[in-house]
């Protein structure tokens, strides 16, 4: 990626599209902080996205840090996992943290069985 390819702001579609609700998912919880839904289409039995409705950067955004957006995406994992039943069968949490070609948005994938 070339210096002007890095200056641009790229945009997650999909995202902004679930947020607007032009593209319909199976929501699995949601607060007014937080939404998390299926992956469509899954790339593992189970792949839930966990996002903020007010657009961070990534982990590295100052907004990131914001006690009461981190407090509800953890919640988010817990109920879903719960809801899911990976407390019992085993999940991990990867979030993003600016890498390049990485989604520009702060999400975290809920992985769980069937991943090696």
């Amino acid at each position: 990626m070339d210096e002007a390819d890095m200056s641009t702001p790229r945009r997650d579609w999909y995202c902004e599209d679930v947020l607007s609700g032009n593209t319909e998912v199976a929501i699995l919880w949601e607060d007014g902080r937080v939404l998390a839904f299926h992956h469509p289409p899954a790339q593992a039995e189970i792949h839930v996205v966990v996002i903020p409705k007010r657009h961070v950067s990534s982990l590295l955004d100052p907004r990131a840090l914001d006690g009461a957006l981190l407090t509800s995406m953890v919640q988010a994992i817990r109920e879903v996992a719960w809801e899911l039943g990976l407390d019992k069968t085993g999940f991990y949490v990867r979030a993003n943290a600016a890498a390049p070609g990485v989604t520009p948005h702060m999400h975290w994938h809920m992985v769980g069985p069937g991943i090696s």
